[in-house]
């Protein structure tokens, strides 16, 4: 069943803030929040990094060396 925000009584009187809760106690009665979509936004960013590394491998690192980068970074 998919519920609409006209579905929510006097939704559209509720200040933003009042929505804002609603919406995180939503997205707080997921069960398993692993199962959901990454954010839009995301997703997108993924998908153009991947098409740029399609183009062009050698913007990307290899998992030895983003992982050597990263230690060098600690020290």
């Amino acid at each position: 069943m998919c519920r609409r925000t006209t579905q929510i009584p006097h939704f559209e009187q509720m200040t933003a803030l009042e929505r804002l809760e609603v919406a995180e106690e939503l997205i707080g009665s997921v069960r398993r929040p692993e199962a959901l979509p990454p954010p839009i936004a995301q997703r997108l960013e993924l998908e153009r990094r991947g098409a740029e590394y399609e183009r062009n491998p050698a913007v990307g690192l290899a998992q030895e060396q983003f992982w050597a980068k990263v230690q060098a970074l600690k020290a």
